[in-house]
């Protein structure tokens, strides 16, 4: 029974001991590590949104988003006021219960 406790006791250690390790590792190179994931971020998207950019594919030419001057806009619909049917009566009490 002993040599059990003792088994547990010893496991236990020996995950917060890699717990409290991790954590060190990654306070003190956090720097490091930010910066390798910024990389790896900026590899990932800025080859294609570069080449995209530079062949024209990624801005629009803004001279499509005009219309024609045949064309004609909508107008937008004009609302009007409904007025409710129930004149304003006063609204009952509220209860808390």
């Amino acid at each position: 029974m002993q040599n059990l406790i003792n088994v547990l006791a010893l496991s236990s250690f020996l995950v917060s001991a890699t717990a409290v390790g991790s954590g060190v590792y990654i306070y003190t190179n956090k720097d490091a590590l930010i910066k390798e994931v910024k990389e790896q971020v900026m590899e990932a998207i800025l080859p294609g949104a570069l080449t995209g950019g530079l062949s024209g594919d990624l801005v629009p030419n803004p001279t499509q988003l005009l219309p024609s001057p045949s064309e004609t806009l909508i107008d937008t619909p004009q609302y009007t006021q409904v007025k409710p049917s129930v004149p304003n009566t006063p609204a009952p009490p509220s209860s808390f219960f």
